[in-house]
């Protein structure tokens, strides 16, 4: 149970990283950040490498058969490449046509993170059905949006994105009070969107519960 436990912590931490990991690449494709090693961000990319190429190599060594964990870890191995630091290189020489081609590596590499978050989320998300519970959950959130906008807070001047906010709010029964719906219909939406919310957390920990039960303590392919 320790080791379980242990193991899906671990997996939680990678994800996150892989978060992490998209987030940066993505500023990066779009100009926003330059990753040169004077920049704080260019240290959290080379240590979420690390971590990734770690990952990898012990999964690889501690496999049984290494041919059938290439073919099913190809967004692991992508997503290892040091991009940003070999873009730097032929950059400083110039190599312009290079850069270019590199620059569209590092797009190909921002879509093999998202596939590896998509593979590691993909069986928490199906266990007991709580992909279902997470399609409800946001369809319920948007109908209550436009429902309360269009009922109640158009008329009073409230933004469509005030009606966002509101309903995320009351699905998640936090509660904050600063926008209220004063119509019976604004708190029918409202009682629908709790009662929602609360089923959402409720499954939430369940399906936790199940998967960290589930889950074997170490996944090799």
């Amino acid at each position: 149970m320790y080791k379980k436990k242990i193991s899906f912590i671990y997996e939680i931490i990678i994800i996150l990283l892989a978060f992490v990991a998209v987030t940066i690449t993505i500023l990066d494709l779009n100009n926003q950040i330059i990753l040169e090693p004077d920049s704080y961000l260019y240290w959290i990319d080379l240590s979420v490498l690390m971590v990734f190429i770690m990952d990898y190599l012990v999964r690889l060594i501690l496999s049984t058969n290494k041919k059938q964990f290439f073919k099913n870890n190809i967004f692991d191995l992508i997503a290892i490449i040091p991009f940003s630091s070999m873009f730097r290189i032929f950059r400083a020489f110039r190599i312009l046509k290079i850069t270019k081609v590199f620059k569209m590596a590092k797009l190909v590499k921002g879509f093999a993170l998202l596939g590896k978050i998509k593979r590691k989320l993909n069986l928490f998300i199906h266990t007991n059905g709580f992909i279902y519970t997470i399609y409800i959950s946001t369809s319920t959130i948007l109908l209550g949006t436009v429902a309360i906008y269009f009922l109640e807070f158009k008329q009073l001047g409230r933004t469509f994105g005030d009606s966002l906010w509101w309903s995320f709010v009351t699905a998640t029964t936090v509660g904050y009070g600063d926008i209220t719906p004063e119509s019976v219909s604004g708190r029918l939406i409202a009682v629908i969107l709790m009662i929602v919310g609360i089923g959402f957390v409720g499954m939430l920990t369940g399906t936790i519960a199940t998967y960290f039960l589930n889950t074997p303590i170490v996944k090799l392919s």
